[in-house]
């Protein structure tokens, strides 16, 4: 509550400097959507995202603007429409100082980055699913510092604070009571860019000790990776990522992530994209004691000027699986029309969990 309580006051305090400047800016708007999903968890739902943007030049080359959003939705089983669930929440809430070459970022806010488009190993801060048409994903607390040299290299820094939900691929819940901070340099190369991230935090010593048999008295996590992109002709990109956590003065758990990746789009216009997951864990750096593959290839194919098609496959080289998703899509003006059908594992939650299909209507202001 302390959290929104300062951020709206932000808020209001920006609404009154720009109501006092000539060239402020404010600008409302909203994306309303409707869906039917059609699975194990069959669900029908409503839900409006009111945004509300202001901007105020402070000088030549100096702005300061600021975003705020609520996620509202209601939604209900489809078999048991009384047992509903309404909810209203901040969904972007940040304040941010720029200049041409710097900016800062404090707020509710989204942070992803990385080339990986479908399965990201550099998935920390967000949790967007390529299958969702509207890329909804929960935003963390957090500040945000970036810097841009002339040559286009860049410099990101940011500290985390007070999130309590699981982010990104992690499997274990951050002590909210203690600071996540890290960064990431990304520098261009002949026909691309590469970059190398850092993140440092501490694990949620009571979701450990729910989960796993060893008792954790550390819980420090820290992140290393490196990626890269290039275009050859086709594209081709890679994320590698490994991740320690000490259980420990003596004792380590480490994670080692890395996905490759390559897309090209052929002249009759179909845009084609494979990637493929390799995931281990073990108790030394060089000891993976689990190994888990995936590979995914998805497929774009734009019919005419409102009609596309998006279809994606997974396979699961250790279960053997093999699930898929495909999607049409109508785009007019404000409208958006989705149909979406859908196989995927039966251990997840929400709209894509098992085999179903999805129905959604959206419309942007």
């Amino acid at each position: 509550m302390k959290k929104i309580l300062i951020l709206l006051s932000t808020f209001i305090l920006l609404l009154l400097c720009s109501n006092h400047s000539r060239a402020g800016n404010i600008t409302v708007n909203g994306q309303a959507s409707a869906w039917v999903a059609f699975n194990d968890e069959s669900q029908a739902g409503i839900r409006y995202i009111p945004e509300l943007s202001i901007s105020n030049p402070l000088a030549v080359g100096r702005d300061i603007d600021a975003e705020i959003s609520l996620n509202s939705f209601i939604w209900a089983p489809i078999d048991s429409p009384s047992d509903f669930d309404a909810v209203m929440k901040l969904y972007r809430s940040w304040l941010r100082y720029s200049t041409a070459r710097f900016e800062m970022r404090l707020g509710l806010q989204k942070i992803n980055f990385g080339p990986a488009k479908v399965i990201r190993t550099l998935m920390w801060f967000d949790r967007l699913d390529p299958r969702d048409p509207l890329e909804f994903t929960e935003g963390v607390y957090a500040v945000l510092g970036r810097y841009y040299f002339l040559n286009n290299a860049n410099i990101w820094i940011w500290g985390l604070y007070g999130n309590e939900d699981i982010k990104g691929l992690e499997a274990f819940k951050t002590d909210k009571n203690r600071m996540e901070f890290g960064g990431r340099y990304q520098f261009p190369l002949p026909k691309g860019e590469m970059a190398l991230s850092f993140n440092r935090r501490y694990v949620d010593p009571e979701d450990w000790n729910r989960k796993m048999s060893d008792f954790l008295s550390d819980g420090l996590e820290n992140r290393y990776a490196i990626d890269g992109v290039w275009d050859v002709g086709i594209g081709l990109w890679f994320e590698a990522s490994i991740g320690e956590i000490k259980i420990e003065s003596s004792q380590q758990m480490w994670r080692k992530l890395l996905t490759i990746g390559s897309d090209y789009t052929f002249e009759s216009g179909i845009y084609l994209l494979c990637e493929h997951f390799i995931q281990s864990t073990g108790s030394e750096i060089d000891r993976s004691d689990e190994i888990n593959n995936f590979s995914a290839l998805s497929a774009d194919y734009r019919i005419n000027i409102v009609d596309s098609i998006n279809a994606i496959g997974y396979y699961d080289w250790d279960q053997e699986k093999v699930y898929s998703y495909i999607g049409w899509k109508r785009t007019y003006d404000n409208w958006l029309m989705n149909l979406m059908a859908f196989s995927s594992r039966e251990d997840g939650t929400g709209a894509f969990n098992g085999k179903g299909m999805q129905c959604m209507l959206t419309y942007n202001h």
